[in-house]
């Protein structure tokens, strides 16, 4: 009887667990589902053979002026990216030395004037006397040599002092043309020697793009290129070979070119980032497909990509061949054709024939987290 009273609340208590094991299961595991994918459309493209070289607006002429002597920076005048006139003043080093040096040797042609002239005293009164055979011929002759030498030396003191009088003038840095400062390498008080440079000088004029060519390319000079401005790319403008290094950089193993720029970038900003393409000697098109970088997959027989069958949602392994490479695509040819749906993310994750989920990433944020986990 005692029993019979439990009944009712044991079923009470059971019952959760009953509809709990009688629920279905409407969760599917993961580890069983197919791989979800992100999908890209193979695309036709039309390009031309040639590369592309970064490089930077520099002058057509550059000028590492220096200081004709050695001193002690006192001033500068200038600062850098300051436009400047052909002889406007740049930098000063102290000229107390350089003019102690010009009275000095202004002094010592004094000395040199006044012993030159003792001896062409002493040379006409012995003279004289070799006349009249009060001294002998050898005597005249060394009192001759003497003034000679008088008169030598005298000429050489002139020369030096004025080389010492042109040297304290050369405390003052001019700049020796119109243009903007691109550099200054040294600041007041230190002390430089003659021929360092100092200041760094882009000359006005025409502005060219400076970069660095592999010693596998070569183009002719007067060859044409297309100059692009980073940040400016819809501005495009031809680019014309003025000069090919015939030495390769020690470092890099690279040959400086230089391309006259014209148009919108004749007046570009020096320093700034320009990209010169390049196009081959034949300059012939060729048709590519181009498809996402994130799509090639090479196990060591051949880049390929997986295509995926609109109908059975399976993927096939279709071999290309890569002809080009940029920042997101590859052009390549092969066995693929323009329209094909080709699987963009989680190749490396696939089998042949496997059946796959498509999703967009717009849709599903997570796209990218689960294709790799898939």
């Amino acid at each position: 009887m005692r029993y019979r009273r439990l009944i009712p609340f044991a079923a009470i208590y059971l019952f959760p667990f009953f509809l709990l094991g009688c629920a279905e299961n409407t969760q599917s595991d993961p580890r069983t589902s197919a791989p979800l994918v992100r999908v890209a459309t193979v695309q036709e493209e039309i390009t031309s053979d040639s590369r592309a070289f970064t490089g930077t607006i520099g002058a057509r002429v550059e000028s590492d002026l220096g200081f004709r002597v050695s001193g002690k920076v006192i001033k500068r005048f200038v600062e850098a990216g300051q436009t400047v006139k052909r002889g406007q003043l740049l930098m000063r080093i102290d000229p107390v030395d350089l003019e102690l040096a010009a009275k000095a040797q202004q002094e010592a042609v004094g000395a040199a004037k006044a012993r030159a002239e003792q001896a062409e005293k002493d040379e006409a009164r012995y003279r004289d006397l070799r006349g009249s055979g009060a001294i002998s011929a050898s005597a005249y002759d060394q009192i001759k040599a003497a003034a000679d030498t008088a008169r030598a030396q005298l000429s050489s003191t002139q020369a030096q002092a004025k080389v010492a009088l042109n040297a304290s003038h050369y405390a003052d840095l001019t700049a020796d043309g119109d243009g903007t400062i691109m550099e200054t390498l040294v600041e007041p008080g230190q002390v430089v020697s003659a021929g360092q440079t100092v200041i760094r000088l882009a000359h006005s004029g025409q502005r060219e793009a400076v970069i660095q060519l592999p010693e596998t390319l070569r183009p002719a000079i007067g060859a044409i290129g297309q100059a692009t401005l980073f940040g400016k790319e819809n501005i495009s403008v031809p680019a014309k070979l003025r000069q090919l290094s015939n030495t390769a950089d020690q470092l890099t193993r690279t040959f400086e070119a230089r391309f006259v720029l014209d148009g919108d970038l004749a007046n570009a900003p020096l320093g700034s980032t320009v990209t010169v393409r390049i196009g081959a000697q034949n300059q012939s098109s060729q048709h590519f497909l181009q498809v996402p970088i994130g799509s090639l997959l090479d196990k060591g027989k051949g880049a390929g990509v997986w295509v995926i069958n609109g109908k059975t949602q399976k993927v096939t392994w279709r071999s290309v061949v890569v002809k080009q490479v940029d920042d997101e695509y590859a052009y390549v040819t092969g066995n693929i054709q323009s329209g094909d749906q080709i699987v963009a993310l989680g190749a490396h994750l696939l089998r042949e024939g496997e059946l796959v989920r498509i999703a967009s990433q717009a849709n599903n944020p997570s796209i990218e987290n689960e294709g790799g986990h898939s």
